[in-house]
Order: C-alpha cells, then structure tokens, then sequence
C-alpha cells in the first residue's frame, strides 16, 4: 500500500513497549479475526472482503445494533499504551462512504480487546477502526497475506454523518475488528438480547410491565356493565359465563377495548335468553353465579386475567 506507515520515533517507541512488556451470543458476529501487526498514520480503514477460509462475513450482513465489538492487537502490547475507537461506514455511491456510527475510544492492550457498544447498523455497512498514539492519529492493520482480504482507506477520521472519498484498496491486508450484531425489533436503537429488556416497545428498555387491572360493576335487570381500567395501554377483553343446569351455560361477551392508561371503560355484557329464562324461573331468595373474566395483553405478550363471580337474584314472581 501507498498510505504512510507511522514515524520511526513512534515506531521506535512501540518496539521498545513491545519488547518490555469471546463468550457464547446469539448475535451475529462480522468483521476479522486477523492481528493488527502494522500501524499506518492518519487513516481510517475498514474491511472491504475476507479471503477464502474464513468463517465471517467482512461486513455486516444484518441490520441490528452492534452492542459489543473486538480489537485483535500485536500481543505484548502493553495496555493503555493506545487507543483505538470502531467505526461503521456506509456506501454513499461513486467511491463515496458515510461514517454513519462510531464507538468511543478505547485504551488496548496486547491480545484480544473486547468492548461493549451501541452502534446501530444496517445490513451492508462496513466495519472500520481508527484511534490514537501518545497524539498521533493511526490505526493497526493486519498483513494477512491472503489475497482475498482487502480493506479501504480514508484519509483523516470522518466525524460521523460527514460524506469521505476512499482513496485506495489494499490486497492482502484487513482490520482486526470484529462486531455483534443483535436484532432491534422496536427500531429504538437498543440491542434485544443485552440491552434491551422490552423489544416489543420502543418506549421501554427496562422490563415490559404488566397490565394492572381495577373493576367494577353495575348489576342491572337484563345486563352488567363492567368498567375497567388499566396501568398501561393494552387490549382488554371482558367474558362471562353462567351454568344454568343440565349442563347448559350462557355464554356473554363483552368484546375487546384498546384501554388507555388511567381513564375508564365500560363493557356491557347482555344477558342471553336462556339466562334471562332462567332467572324468571328462580324465586328472589335463589341467585345464579356469573363468572366474568377480564384479561389484558401487555405489550410483551403476557396476559393479566382478573376474575369476577357476580350473584344474579331470581326473578320469578311471587
């Protein structure tokens, strides 16, 4: 490659420091495994292809958000000694590229550098580093000597949003970096597996809370009205059900409500003809058991039911 390797004075520096000196996820995992054994200054490259034999992708085959990423340095390289940060690019078209996402920058050591992130990523974007040495603007690559790695050069670090030419390809060379992709189904920008603990809302990342329910009733002649409400929007469904003997039941819905946190709602449950038959049969001193079931669905998909057993009085006359 053409881009300017690190000066002698710092090199010197990084010899002599050299000299004295991943669990299990169901995320998807990109990038190269490669060691960063050769520095360049004031670039920012990222991988373009990973040659044959190689199980990852080099870029990034879904759409997420990156929670975790990895920086495979030189081992011996004692910690702290430089920093180096991630960063996701994007095809802008025509040898553009977008710098649409960047972690922050972090102090390496010699070996495998794990850190956690969030970087959210569509399905294509290329995975690239940049970082610092005692002030110099450098990153680590590897000279892999694969013909099927390559990887792309920007000169400088694109602040993230800005729009950069590549400037060249280099063959035979990659970065060190591997990324985690988790899925982000509420789009909120959160990883579902790590850092998100409510996919199913984009509003929430702590645990999805449940429906809290609170009834009452008004008992009328042919009917119940059962208002309802509810600690949280959810859909509310209210039923009923009476053993009116020889194994007959009278079966009564109430339907389904879209509740809003706090304010309440009326269901009307009629009373069906059988039941009204039945009740006129029944002396006042007799009653019937309603069973009335309210259930609410919280945005997770768990269900809250509260159960009513309501007491209907004979209605026969004398």
């Amino acid at each position: 490659m053409r881009f300017k390797l690190i000066s002698a004075a710092i090199s010197a520096a990084l010899a002599i420091s050299l000299l004295g000196a991943a669990g299990a996820s169901a995320a998807t995992q990109a990038g190269n495994n490669c060691v960063g054994n050769e520095v360049a200054e004031n670039y920012t490259l990222y991988g373009l292809a990973n040659g044959g034999g190689n199980p990852l992708p080099a870029t990034i085959p879904v759409s997420g958000v990156v929670t975790k990423w990895t920086f495979n340095a030189e081992p011996g390289l004692p910690a702290g000694f430089v920093s180096q940060r991630l960063k996701i690019l994007r095809s802008a078209g025509s040898n553009q590229f977008q710098a649409v996402g960047e972690s922050a920058l972090s102090p390496i050591s010699g070996g495998l550098n794990t850190f956690a992130t969030r970087v959210p990523v569509h399905a294509g974007d290329l995975i690239g580093t940049n970082g610092v040495l005692e002030g110099f603007n450098f990153t680590f690559y590897c000279q892999t000597g694969n013909p099927g790695d390559r990887l792309g050069v920007i000169v400088g670090n694109p602040s993230v949003g800005s729009i950069a030419t590549q400037s060249e390809e280099g063959p035979n060379l990659q970065v060190p970096v591997t990324v985690f992709v988790e899925p982000d189904a509420d789009n909120d920008g959160f990883g579902d597996e790590t850092q998100d603990a409510c996919p199913q809302s984009a509003a929430l990342q702590t645990p999805c809370p449940p429906v809290a329910l609170s009834t009452s009733t008004q008992v009328k002649k042919g009917s119940i009205t059962i208002i309802v409400t509810s600690s949280v929007a959810a859909p509310v469904t209210v039923k009923g059900v009476a053993k009116l003997g020889k194994g007959k039941k009278a079966k009564l819905n109430g339907g389904t409500q879209n509740l809003v946190p706090g304010t309440l709602s009326k269901f009307r449950l009629f009373f069906t003809k059988g039941l009204k038959n039945k009740l006129k049969e029944l002396p006042p001193s007799k009653k019937l058991t309603l069973k009335v079931t309210i259930s609410g669905t919280s945005v997770s998909g768990a269900v809250t039911t509260k159960t009513l057993k309501l007491k209907l009085k004979g209605q026969a006359n004398g």
